[in-house]
């Protein structure tokens, strides 16, 4: 065969070489299935990405500025930029993904940082750790886009209590914080308030905790604290304080009646009227008012509305209205004094009458009773000092009413208190001091001073008053000279009087009788009468040696 190389030998097959994957390669593979595993796992174990929208960049840093819950961490501050009117700062936030199932609608935020107000010092923890934004988990549906709270809320979500709406007129001295009380202790706070336009009244939110929510219901009455209150008025000047807390913040004070008056416990966000005070907040409580008339001999100053009406000391009324009316037919004026008469504030006891509450008509039938009994009202000084008047009642059945009961007045009344009478004396006194010739009596005081002046000032009285001292002078020598005598004087008296009585003695004894005895006998009784009188003389001297001057008295 022509194809045959020489010697026979078949020619051989040229076969290409198979090139092998190096070992080498296995390493960078295996690095890049960790590196997209790993990409995976942070994929999937990354949280969502949220908007969170702040009125002020302060605190915030991207990359820095953590976002917690009671103080775990929960994400991060991504990135800050202002919104496109520069109104606002939007920071966009990566959030753990165990943070997903709790950002809802009512999810909230805000920035913690150092806060000094009157309520107290917050944030203080920050001035270490540095600012960070808090986050409330909230209900509701899924959201990514929040607003930032302008300051910290007052109550947190998770704290147990219920919430309540207070509508007022004015908000006053309320603020965010502001403590709610109840018999003195603090039982909750002031959430915020908001402005209605449409009946332009002021909405308060209030916090209870729990478990003093139970307190509150249907029948409750909230009123304003300002810390302090001073008031005078005819039942005496009163000032009341709640706290320095409530002083600074204001406060809300709760009042609830006891059962059956108070009703069922009120529900979640109930509304209530907020009074201005404790008196306004009981004049509104629904009780029974019976409406008298009464009708007063002599003024009424000093009388108000709202002036307590008096049974022997106890309150069990208030003055209505005080106004003046005009009587056509008879053409005369008239001050009517409405009263309301509350049984309840005498006694609960006083209000039920065969286990049945009292009725109008009862309490009229009552009041006829008392006024057959001698029943009367009367105008009566509450406080002196601001000259507030009050109703009082009491029975006087000696003493006639001037106004028994006519179209003008249902009640008798009688003449005002004492105080009145007083007064009405005193000006009469008055009027008589004015009606004297004081002109006359004041001339006439003049010219008797201008007398005593003249008189004063005369030579004559100088020389007068000068002969007088030595006088006086002259009596005081001879005071001291008879002082230094008398007991010399006294001693000489009574040795004469010794004397003499000796001698009388011895003339005794040598005359026995005889025809001249007789007359010596009378000479010898009288020289015993002069021995008797010198003792005398001599014992009156020692007694009274004033006598040598003035004379026996």
């Amino acid at each position: 065969m022509a194809d045959e190389t020489p010697g026979g030998h078949p020619p051989e097959v040229a076969t290409p070489t198979r090139r092998r994957l190096s070992p080498l390669w296995i390493l960078p593979l295996v690095a890049v299935l960790i590196a997209g595993w790993l990409g995976w796992r942070w994929y999937e174990e990354r949280g969502p990405q949220i908007v969170i929208t702040f009125q002020s960049g302060d605190g915030l840093e991207a990359g820095r500025t953590r976002i917690k819950h009671k103080n775990v961490d929960l994400g991060v501050i991504e990135s800050v930029r202002l919104s496109d009117d520069l109104s606002q700062v939007i920071a966009t936030a990566r959030m753990d993904r165990t943070a997903t199932r709790h950002l809802k609608e009512g999810t909230r935020f805000w920035m913690v940082a150092p806060r000094l107000s009157l309520g107290g010092v917050s944030g203080l923890s920050t001035v270490v750790s540095g600012t960070y934004v808090e986050m409330e988990p909230g209900g509701g549906d899924d959201r990514r886009e929040f607003d930032a709270l302008d300051e910290p809320p007052v109550i947190r979500a998770d704290v147990p209590g219920r919430s309540f709406n207070l509508k007022t007129e004015q908000l006053g001295s309320l603020a965010q914080g502001s403590p709610v009380y109840f018999r003195g202790v603090q039982i909750g706070e002031v959430m915020g308030y908001n402005l209605s336009p449409q009946d332009r009244t002021v909405s308060v939110s209030v916090f209870v905790r729990a478990p003093y929510e139970e307190l509150v219901h249907e029948g409750s009455r909230f009123w304003r604290s300002s810390g302090i209150q001073f008031s005078a008025g005819a039942d005496g000047i009163k000032f009341q304080t709640e706290s320095l807390k409530s002083l600074a913040l204001g406060g809300v004070v709760l009042e609830t009646p006891p059962d059956p008056e108070a009703g069922a416990q009120a529900k979640d966000w109930a509304t209530f009227t907020l009074y201005e005070d404790q008196a306004s907040a009981a004049a509104a409580r629904d009780r029974l008012r019976v409406r008298y008339r009464l009708e007063f001999a002599g003024s009424v100053q000093g009388l108000q509305a709202g002036a307590p009406v008096l049974m022997r000391g106890l309150t069990v009324g208030h003055v209505a209205a005080v106004r003046l009316e005009y009587d056509e037919k008879k053409q005369e004026l008239h001050i009517p004094v409405d009263i309301d008469i509350e049984p309840d504030l005498v006694a609960r006891t006083y209000a039920v009458i065969d286990g049945k509450p009292m009725d109008e008509a009862a309490v009229r039938e009552l009041v006829a009773t008392q006024v057959t009994k001698g029943l009367r009202g009367r105008l009566a000084s509450g406080n002196l000092l601001t000259g507030q008047k009050l109703v009082s009642f009491d029975y006087e059945p000696g003493n006639p009413p001037t106004a028994p009961g006519t179209e003008r007045s249902d009640l008798p009344t009688v003449a005002s208190s004492d105080l009145d009478s007083l007064t009405r004396s005193a000006g009469q006194v008055m009027d008589k001091v004015a009606a004297l010739p004081l002109d006359a009596l004041l001339a006439d005081l003049r010219g008797t001073l201008q007398s005593i002046s003249g008189v004063a000032g005369s030579p004559d009285l100088a020389r007068s008053l000068a002969a007088l001292a030595k006088a006086l002078g002259s009596a005081d020598a001879l005071m001291r000279d008879a002082d230094r005598q008398l007991p010399q004087l006294v001693k000489s008296l009574r040795g004469v009087a010794t004397a003499a009585q000796g001698t009388l003695n011895s003339a005794n004894g040598l005359l026995g009788g005889g025809g001249g005895q007789a007359d010596l006998a009378g000479v010898m009784r009288q020289l015993n009468d002069a021995a008797r009188s010198f003792r005398v003389l001599a014992d009156y001297l020692e007694r009274h040696p004033e006598a040598l001057l003035r004379g026996k008295r």
